[in-house]
């Protein structure tokens, strides 16, 4: 007969909670903001809300006030999103400028053309996919780096890097077929 374990404290009981739902929360929080580098933040957040409960012995449903918390902080964070103003590189800004301009109209167009058509497959891709494949390939973030900011295993990154390209040159060769 497996011994029952006991908790000792409250906090030992929010920290067994916690524990016990943290993965199905991540992917609660992954899915509904725009950038998987803030879940690990936003979890912390929850965690945080969840042990300032006075008497933790009265949750009834731990997993039901952790999500409730969850939402509560997603609801939060897209309010900054939406009353923060978007910042830009201007060197950056200034040196994509000089190279379109000293681009062929043909050039342009080609170049145009082909990042309408990758950012409509990666539109198609899930969120946690397109996370990882534009960290990988656009940001340059080794895959222990972006384990490390999104939350996931690096098996899990290495995964979702080669379904996310796999997809997209599906979507791609079948775009191209269309034509």
């Amino acid at each position: 007969m497996p011994a029952i374990r006991t908790i000792s404290s409250p906090q030992q009981g929010a920290e067994a909670a916690f524990r016990r739902y943290a993965p199905d929360l991540h992917r609660y929080l992954l899915r509904r903001i725009r950038h998987g580098s803030a879940v690990p933040d936003l979890l912390q957040i929850v965690f945080e809300r969840f042990l300032r409960v006075q008497d933790i012995e009265q949750v009834k449903n731990p997993q039901a006030y952790l999500y409730t918390i969850a939402s509560h902080v997603v609801s939060q964070a897209r309010l900054r999103e939406e009353n923060n103003p978007v910042t830009y590189d201007s060197v950056a800004v200034d040196e994509a400028g000089d190279r379109l301009e000293n681009a062929q109209p043909d050039d342009m167009a080609h170049r145009m053309g082909i990042a309408q058509e990758l950012n409509r497959a990666l539109a198609q891709l899930p969120p946690a996919h397109q996370a990882v494949i534009l960290l990988t390939k656009r940001d340059g973030l080794s895959y222990q780096q972006v384990a490390e900011q999104t939350g996931l295993s690096v098996n899990t990154v290495t995964l979702y890097v080669w379904e996310a390209r796999s997809r997209l040159k599906t979507i791609l060769k079948r775009a191209d077929y269309g034509r």
